[in-house]
């Protein structure tokens, strides 16, 4: 698995991060190049003046990897506002507080088999000790600057999962794209509290919704749902949470059902809500768990239809995870699995002291 640390300014970060594997990220970019596009659009050129605004520093950071990368800066943004673009990859966040090893999570990405491979090799997992007010670890790539899920210096862990497409048509270019809130949430936030905060002020815009789970040290649990102007939060009952790939809170899901009820009848919705009624049936056995290597061994063990590490031919849609985290608070450690999965494979990272 490949790890790099990267340390300095926000220019030195992205200048190191460019310089990773230039070929790549610009066969990414040339990807959505052959797309259609404008990069005179309002949205793009209004969200980019708010985000050097807002955060200038990730800005410098993407500039300095479009540099060391080798193309312009309208095509690393670009880049950074296509992630995932449109596409049905799934995703799982449980936030859960055990009862020896305390706040925890587990985080996955998933997606079908052409898109596995290619999430795999670009995998690095990436520590930043220098950002500011927050250092941070977490899961980032070789085409991009920012981090997928996380774990920071306060032990503040983020899992982030794709959502449902918008309903609200409104594009929203003064407020956050969804494809840099994992990575300022795990930056500027210490606590729950304060990720309620931030979302709170500067909501979501992009191409569709973003669903995520924060835990913090004191064992705090939100669940975010964010499709734009409407934001639903939700708070861990008995200790747990789960969010998946679809909007559970009736004031979004209701009105997303209305616009658009041909995806609610589809294969994607029904890998994800299979994925709550699994937890929904194993609810007492979560609850009961002391350590992590219960909910690891958990987790790998019970084959169950529905279950949070996604295999072929064991979910809907044969949807794979590619990505997992098991992720401590308390000891600000995330464990890391890659496709193909293996209970015994994987490594730990600690951030450091």
């Amino acid at each position: 698995m490949k790890k790099r640390t990267f340390r300095g300014s926000p220019a030195q970060v992205g200048a190191a991060q460019g310089a990773m594997d230039p070929e790549a990220a610009r066969a990414y970019v040339d990807f959505w190049l052959a797309r259609p596009h404008d990069f005179e659009a309002p949205y793009f050129r209004k969200n980019l003046a708010f985000m050097r605004r807002e955060f200038p520093d990730l800005v410098e950071q993407i500039e300095a990897f479009a540099e060391a990368a080798g193309m312009p800066l309208d095509h690393a943004w670009y880049s950074h506002l296509h992630w995932t673009g449109a596409a049905s990859d799934a995703c799982s966040t449980l936030g859960i507080v055990l009862e020896e090893d305390g706040p925890a999570m587990l985080s996955t990405n998933d997606g079908h088999d052409d898109t596995v491979p290619g999430t795999v090799d670009n995998t690095v997992v990436s520590i930043f000790p220098d950002t500011k007010p927050h250092g941070m670890m977490g899961l980032g790539g070789q085409r991009h600057v920012t981090l997928g899920a996380a774990v920071n210096d306060s032990g503040l862990l983020v899992g982030a999962n794709s959502g449902h497409r918008r309903f609200n048509p409104v594009s929203n270019p003064e407020c956050l794209n969804l494809y840099f809130t994992v990575h300022l949430l795990a930056q500027h936030c210490a606590d729950c509290a304060d990720v309620r905060h931030f979302v709170e002020q500067y909501r979501l815009s992009g191409q569709k919704g973003m669903i995520l789970v924060t835990v913090d040290a004191a064992g705090n649990i939100l669940g975010l749902e964010l499709e734009s102007e409407n934001i639903a939060v939700s708070e861990a009952q008995d200790g747990m949470l789960l969010e998946v790939n679809h909007w559970q809170h009736p004031g979004l899901q209701v009105p997303s059902r209305q616009a658009n009820p041909d995806w609610w009848n589809g294969s994607y919705y029904y890998n994800s809500q299979a994925r709550v009624m699994y937890f929904a049936h194993y609810r007492s056995v979560f609850a009961r768990m002391k350590s992590m290597q219960e909910l690891v061994d958990f987790s790998f063990d019970v084959h169950a239809p529905g279950r949070i590490l996604q295999m072929r031919g064991l979910n809907v849609d044969d949807l794979i995870s590619c990505q997992v985290m098991f992720a401590s608070a308390r000891e600000r450690t995330m464990r890391i699995h890659l496709h193909p999965l293996g209970k015994d494979e994987y490594e730990e990272f600690r951030y450091p002291e």
